[in-house]
């Protein structure tokens, strides 16, 4: 019995190069699709995937809510972690399409960056946003999405590596990439210390 030495070898090449693009293309569906609506369940957060066609522009008074979310939003989460408040969003941002010359073909020229953000204040913004809710701090943090996303949209990293920022009565920290579940909890983790 013989066999081919040169098929083995570039099955041991070739298996783990398709299993690694196949992790890397089905990773951030599988975190938007299931892991995220997982963690959603288990601390209790609303959550928001797939792409929104929400407007452009959102109003600057802060009366957008839940339903509206920030554009090009990819998933979205809103809830309390160790007691506070808290959001997290992944936007994809198309910036126009490139036509690429040798190969003849059109390209969507895209960055994806991520904002995790706490709360440190029962009135962020300086109660700026306040006369359009009751009460900033009522235990549910949909009262405070109007300034989650005024915070978030003022948020574009142009680094892969963790951007911390304070201010304002909010912590976050962004990056340039998508969400994923340990980087996210970590995030939290730090943030809530």
């Amino acid at each position: 019995m013989s066999f081919d030495v040169s098929g083995v070898v570039g099955a041991i090449v070739v298996v783990p190069l398709v299993l690694w693009v196949g992790y890397l293309l089905l990773s951030p569906v599988v975190f938007r699709r299931l892991l995220l609506p997982q963690l959603a369940r288990q601390h209790g957060w609303r959550v928001r995937k797939g792409r929104s066609r929400a407007p452009r522009d959102l109003p600057g008074d802060g009366g957008q809510s839940w339903e509206v979310p920030l554009p090009d939003t990819v998933c979205e989460f809103l809830g309390r972690y160790r007691g506070r408040p808290v959001h997290g969003v992944q936007v994809s941002v198309t910036r126009g399409d490139g036509y690429d010359t040798t190969t003849g073909t059109w390209s969507a020229n895209s960055t994806s960056y991520s904002v995790v953000t706490v709360a440190t204040g029962d009135r962020p913004f300086a109660g700026f946003h306040d006369r359009n809710r009751a009460t900033a701090v009522n235990g549910d943090p949909i009262a405070l999405y109007p300034d989650f996303t005024e915070w978030a949209r003022n948020r574009k990293p142009e680094t892969r590596t963790d951007v911390r920022q304070e201010g304002h009565g909010f912590r976050s920290v962004s990056w340039r990439g998508g969400l994923k579940r340990k980087r996210l909890l970590r995030a939290l983790d730090e943030l809530t210390a």
